[in-house]
Parts: C-alpha cells; structure tokens; sequence
C-alpha cells in the first residue's frame, strides 16, 4: 500500500480531467476517495476509475457554487468514513469568456462563488477534520493565467489569483496545527477544454489543429504538454507525507511554459 492507505480524500470536480486524475492517483496510493461533481453521470465514471485503481469511492453530487452543498459535502466524507485527510479543490468556472467590458457580472459572480467562495468553504470545513485526524493536506488548483494575462479571461484568472491568495494565507494560519495548504497551477493540459480552444484558435486561423498544438508545445522547455495525470501526480506529492515540509507553495505543472 502507499503513503495514503488508510486516508481519506475529498475531490472536488472529480468528474473528468484534473479531477479524476487526481482521484484515481489518491486511490492508487491507498486512500479513500470522496468524489464530488454535479452530475451524477460524470460521478458513476469517477467511482468507476477509482475502483479500477481498487480504490474505495464516496460519490457526493455537489454544486460548489452551493455553500450549504459545499458543507454537506464535507459533512457527508467525515460521517461516512469517520475522518479526513485530504481536500483537492479542482472544481472551477472559467466565468464567460468575454472581454473585460463585455463581462456579465454575474458571469463573475459565479465564477467567484465558485472559484474562490466554493473552494474555500470546503477547506474551511474540512479544518477541523484535519485537525483531529493529526494533520493533513488542502490542494487547490489554480491556472498559469493568474501570472501570463490572456485577454478574454478576467473573471478566471481573477478568482484563481484570490484563491491562491487566500490559500497562501490560509497555510500561514493553519501551520501550526500541522495542516499544509498547496497550490498546483497547470499550464495548458490535454482534455476537452484545450481542444476546444485548439478548435476554435484553429477556425479563427485558418490553420489546422494539429499545427496549432505543435506550437503550443514548442513554447516549452520539454516541448510536450501535460496530461492530467501529470498534474495530479503533482497533487499526490502535495497530498501526501513526501512534502511533509512543504506549504504554501504554488507549483507549476506546465511543462516549463514559464520559468522566472
């Protein structure tokens, strides 16, 4: 068994991608998993992927928009398994994708129910857990917008930026108690959504899909962009005993599309 037998993780937005990576990877180094997402479809195919990895799995409809969902997500982890943890917060909503001017407001209103409010009512939920299981783990995810601008994505990288604020700010607070708060922050990562932006880069352009990713992974170091199962290999080191002296970071899984 791994580091994590016998421990019990939260997932938030464990449906697909990042999120069921990361729920697969907990299950993988022994840990229960709590999944959570809003559609019951999605959570069947992350219990499925978690019990491939011969993982046990909660599934917990939640909206984290939702913050009575949101304590009743963390309610329903302790109950059922009688501990806590690891929290990894990968639910998101990029918020419209609109200029500044053009941004609804409440577009930005829900990107930062969700985003920041959600994410942070679960951490805070869950301290008390985590302070009587001995200590533990919080990992949000957060995005390398919040340090490269793009235009069209205010409301995203605005929220991520607060999260990561707060998130630092929470692991200052919470040091003591021997609770660790980490940030990973992904680049561009393989999934429906960078498809989706090829697709749509790749219309405006007139240039085909495949060209415009070899660009795309030409601007890294490692000239490859991350899977999901990077990232949440990132998040597995930060959920677990193999940073046991790291908190308050914010680390880059992009494969060196930025390094200062």
């Amino acid at each position: 068994m791994g580091q994590l037998a016998g421990k019990v993780a939260i997932v938030s937005g464990a449906g697909a991608g990042i999120g069921q990576a990361c729920a697969r990877a907990l299950a993988r180094d022994g840990a229960s998993v709590v999944v959570a997402a809003r559609s019951q479809g999605t959570l069947d195919e992350a219990v499925a992927a978690v019990e491939v990895e011969g993982g046990t799995a909660l599934a917990v409809a939640t909206d984290v928009g939702d913050m009575a969902q949101c304590r009743r997500l963390v309610e329903t982890a302790a109950a059922h398994f009688g501990r806590l943890d690891v929290v990894v917060n990968v639910a998101a909503y990029s918020g419209g994708h609109a200029t500044v001017e053009a941004l609804e407001l409440d577009d930005f209103r829900a990107a930062f129910e969700v985003n920041v409010l959600g994410t942070l009512e679960i951490s805070r939920q869950a301290l008390p857990h985590l302070r009587a299981a001995g200590g533990g783990a919080i990992v949000q995810i957060s995005t390398l917008a919040v340090r490269g601008m793009q235009p069209k994505q205010a409301a995203y990288s605005a929220t991520k930026r607060a999260l990561t604020t707060a998130s630092q700010t929470l692991a200052k607070e919470v040091g003591p108690d021997g609770v660790r708060v980490n940030i990973v922050v992904p680049g561009y990562i393989h999934g429906p959504h960078l498809e989706a932006l090829f697709a749509r880069i790749s219309a405006q352009t007139g240039r085909p899909v495949a060209d415009v990713y070899a660009e795309a992974a030409a601007a890294t170091a490692l000239r490859r962009l991350p899977t999901p199962d990077d990232v949440a290999e990132a998040v597995l080191f930060l959920a677990s005993p193999r940073s046991a002296a790291i908190t308050g970071v914010a680390l880059d899984v992009t494969g060196g599309l930025l390094i200062d």
